[in-house]
C-alpha cells in the first residue's frame, strides 16, 4: 500500500475503527480539507507565504484524487482561507473514498432513527490505523523527534482539537502540551506552519459561531 495522505491520516484517527462513525464531528472538514493544502505544501505543489497567500509551485497533478480537487481550488494570489472555503465540504468525502478504494475502509449502509440511510466506514484493513497511532504514540508519548510529515499530522490534529482522539492513551494535560510544542517545533517549515494555523484559525471562528448560534 502507498503511503497514506495526511487528509486520509486525520479521518483515520477521527473515525471510531469499530462503527466508522465520526466524520460528521465539529470541524472535522476544515482539518481534512487544511491537511490537503499541507499536503501539497510538504510535496512542493504550492507554498504558502505571508498572510497566508497562496504561490504555486507546480500544477500538474498528483494522480492522487482528494488532493488534486485542492490543487485545482489553488492560485498564486489566494489565500489559504478562500482555499479552505472552497473545499471543506466535499474534503472528508473524497478522502473516505480513497481509503475505500485502498481497502483500508469499508462502506457499510446503516440507517439513522430506522427511516433516514447513513453510510458508516468501520475499519477493514487495521494495520493502516495501527501504523499511524505507533508514530503518533512514539512522538507524543515517547518524545520520539518526529519527522516533518508526522510533525504536520501532529500539528493539524492539534488545530482541530482531536487529543484524546489521536493519543487516548496518555495523560490529557501531556499529550495537549506536547501536540502543541511539536506545532510549534522547527520540525515544521514556515509555509507548513501558516498553512496549520490558518486551518486552527478556520476551525476556531466555526467553533465560535456554532457555540454562539
Amino acid at each position: 500500500m502507498s503511503e497514506l495522505t495526511l487528509s486520509e491520516e486525520v479521518l483515520l484517527v477521527a473515525l471510531d475503527h469499530v462503527s466508522g462513525s465520526g466524520k460528521t464531528r465539529l470541524g472535522l472538514d476544515w482539518a481534512v480539507a487544511g491537511a490537503g493544502i499541507v499536503e501539497l505544501v510538504l510535496a512542493r505543489k504550492i507554498t504558502v507565504r505571508e498572510k497566508g497567500v497562496i504561490a504555486v509551485l507546480d500544477p500538474a497533478p498528483t494522480g492522487i484524487g482528494h488532493l488534486d480537487a485542492v490543487l485545482a481550488e489553488t492560485a498564486d494570489g489566494v489565500r489559504v482561507s478562500k482555499v479552505l472555503r472552497r473545499t471543506r465540504g466535499g474534503a472528508p468525502g473524497r478522502a473516505l473514498t480513497a481509503l475505500v478504494e485502498r481497502g483500508v475502509l469499508h462502506r457499510k449502509r446503516a440507517w439513522a432513527l430506522g427511516i433516514l440511510p447513513v453510510h458508516r466506514y468501520p475499519t477493514r484493513d487495521p494495520s493502516a490505523e495501527a501504523a499511524v497511532r505507533a508514530r503518533l504514540d512514539a512522538t507524543v508519548l515517547g518524545g520520539q523527534e518526529p519527522s516533518e510529515r508526522t510533525a504536520a499530522l501532529i500539528g493539524v490534529l492539534h488545530a482541530a482539537k482531536l487529543w484524546r482522539r489521536a493519543v487516548p492513551s496518555g495523560g490529557r494535560r501531556h499529550v495537549r502540551r506536547r501536540m502543541s510544542d511539536i506545532a510549534a517545533g522547527q520540525s515544521i517549515s514556515p509555509a507548513v506552519r501558516k498553512a496549520i494555523t490558518r486551518t486552527k484559525g478556520a476551525i476556531t471562528a466555526m467553533t465560535a459561531a456554532a457555540g454562539s448560534g
